[in-house]
């Protein structure tokens, strides 16, 4: 693999903020990131339901929660950070940085919505003035998404910093 994710800023951010992080490669590559793409895995802490995975490649980025005692094929949260929003890669990599420190930072929640047509996730991190929304993201049903036994379902994770 090439090392060009020592040179990334979002990588040398992450690793000050979490030193033990380990950056790998991506064995299986989704379609579109231009050259070589990597994830960083964050830890969880002892009472989370899920643990969140920074996506990096050329230029797009991604984050996404998984369920931790659930099926890794089934969707669930994620967020996507494509050069088209943006002005510049700069502008991409800005936001991208602020949102992973709220994650870290902040104790987070991912409720689900099972909906006619859809399920729909949407990602919060509790302020001090009560919780603010990161980003919302929705599926069609017939795509795997965890079970729930009512149509919404809870999940929380204490602030990453815990597991320092």
């Amino acid at each position: 693999m090439e090392n060009s994710h020592l040179n990334d800023p979002v990588v040398a951010f992450i690793k000050q903020l979490l030193p033990s992080v380990v950056v790998g490669p991506d064995t299986k590559p989704e379609p579109g990131p231009e050259g070589a793409s990597y994830h960083i895995l964050l830890p969880h802490p002892a009472r989370a339901d899920y643990r969140f995975t920074l996506w990096l490649g050329s230029g797009e980025k991604q984050i996404s929660a998984q369920l931790l005692n659930a099926d890794e094929s089934a969707g669930f949260w994620y967020m996507p950070f494509e050069k088209a929003a943006f002005r510049s890669v700069e502008q991409l990599d800005k936001q991208f940085l602020e949102t992973v420190e709220l994650l870290v930072r902040y104790t987070t929640r991912i409720e689900q919505r099972r909906g006619v047509f859809f399920n729909h996730f949407k990602c919060e991190y509790e302020s001090g003035v009560g919780w603010k929304r990161v980003y919302g993201c929705s599926s069609l049903r017939w795509i795997r998404a965890p079970k729930t036994k009512t149509g919404r379902q809870v999940y929380l994770s204490p602030p990453l910093m815990d597991c320092i």
